[in-house]
């Protein structure tokens, strides 16, 4: 108990293992779920739809972010993230009870799992935000703690549950993914939100007046600008894997097995890569290597380009991910660790998700030109496009390192700051989303 302790970095545990709990069954339904939403294309999606469902999923996201920003005004967080995991159940009941009836609930089934992973987890690390304010954790320490935690849940999923049998049905895919989202609606109904002692958050007010602890609104609307150019180049590379799958593989239970163990691939390596990140993390160092992730993506795209292959392609879409949820989710992570509770709930569902979406977005118009060019997927051009979107995400990432050195605002520095200076002891989050 003593070693968890330390990795909350909190003198008290409690509170924290149901949301701990809530996590990892989240982290399950995010990874089987688009596992399975993956294995679709080829058999019961087709793949030249993969630009529409992704533009459908984007509008979908960006109301449900929305309406989630708008009732997380309210200091009731927790109840309304218990309710919104339950309509989620309920969805994939129906799914599931009407699989065999209705043959374009395959495409709803894309839309509903591409929107609620993402709003799912940010709903629950915003908890974990609460949680760590009112119990004065120390978020250096938590953050790195909780991303591993999630990321070896990720692995299990990956291992374990694509390869059921019975996993490869679509009636039974969402009677699991059902069940997983359960396990949070069960476990927020018996978490206690009065753990700790609750502390009431920071204001504008308080931040200003502490040598401008929060990031300038200038810097906030250039990072809300980095995270779409950020998910823009990732999900461009998601979406062409996810088309040479599809070509690669003939059956669908050959593509979810390899998903499963290709999730289950990327989650080791992105642990490996979240450990060593985690010792610049304590050091204060992220934001000096963020850039060297949009860099590496870049070159290696241009390399790829004149030597295309299934699995070289693999590595390179295993390798950005293992980048994009070390270094940029941590950079991140601090970056939102500047905001008060109130203010955090609010923005971070719209930063999260509809800026992950408006990426999401701009990345599905890219793939529908690419496949007008050539039905076939245009490899080497996509990849020549995706260096492009590289090139523009390091360039926007040293413009904003710049920025903030300009202002003399250290986000990690500042947190220790912020933690110190009025509520001795407290720090501030992010919320992680593979």
């Amino acid at each position: 108990m003593r070693i968890l302790n330390q990795l909350a970095g909190t003198g008290t545990f409690r509170g924290l293992p149901l949301l701990l709990l809530s996590y990892a069954a989240l982290m399950t339904h995010f990874i089987f779920g688009r596992a399975f939403r993956d294995s679709l294309l080829g058999s019961h999606l087709a793949i030249q739809s993969l630009p529409s469902l992704t533009m459908w999923s984007t509008l979908v996201s960006i109301i449900i972010s929305f309406t989630v920003s708008s009732l997380f005004r309210s200091r009731q967080r927790k109840r309304i993230a218990c309710a919104g995991f339950a309509i989620n159940v309920a969805i994939e009941l129906l799914f599931a009870l009407a699989s065999h009836r209705f043959p374009w609930l395959y495409r709803l089934f894309f839309i509903d799992v591409s929107a609620s992973t993402l709003v799912g987890l940010s709903m629950i690390w915003i908890l974990i935000g609460d949680w760590a304010s009112s119990c004065h954790a120390d978020r250096s320490r938590l953050i790195p703690a909780v991303t591993v935690f999630g990321t070896v849940a990720s692995i299990l999923a990956g291992i374990g549950l694509t390869h059921l049998r019975i996993a490869t049905s679509f009636r039974s895919a969402n009677l699991i993914l059902a069940a997983m989202n359960m396990i949070p609606v069960v476990a927020l109904l018996f978490h206690r939100s009065d753990d700790c002692v609750f502390r009431q958050g920071f204001t504008f007010r308080d931040l200003q007046s502490q040598a401008k602890a929060s990031l300038p609104n200038k810097l906030l609307r250039k990072f809300a600008l980095l995270v779409v150019v950020a998910a823009l180049t990732s999900t461009l590379l998601d979406l062409m894997f996810r088309i040479r799958v599809a070509e690669h593989y003939a059956q669908q239970s050959d593509r979810l097995h390899f998903l499963g163990l290709f999730q289950s691939l990327l989650n080791v390596c992105a642990l490996f890569s979240q450990i060593a990140v985690g010792r610049l993390f304590q050091k204060r160092l992220v934001l000096a290597f963020i850039h060297l992730h949009p860099a590496i993506v870049g070159i290696a795209s241009c390399l790829l380009a004149f030597i295309p292959g299934f699995w070289l392609f693999t590595c390179l879409r295993s390798g950005e991910y293992s980048l994009r949820n070390s270094l940029f989710r941590f950079g991140s992570e601090m970056t939102y660790a500047c905001f008060p509770d109130q203010e955090r709930a609010v923005v971070r569902p719209l930063i999260d998700v509809i800026g992950e979406r408006l990426g999401d977005l701009g990345a599905a118009g890219i793939l529908a030109l690419l496949l007008h060019v050539n039905p076939q997927l245009p490899l080497k051009l996509g990849l020549l496009l995706l260096a492009l979107c590289s090139l523009l995400f390091w360039w926007m990432c040293r413009g904003l390192e710049r920025n903030i050195n300009a202002s003399g605002v250290n986000v990690g520095q500042d947190l220790v700051v912020a933690a110190t200076t009025k509520y001795s002891g407290m720090a501030h989050q992010r919320a992680g989303i593979v």
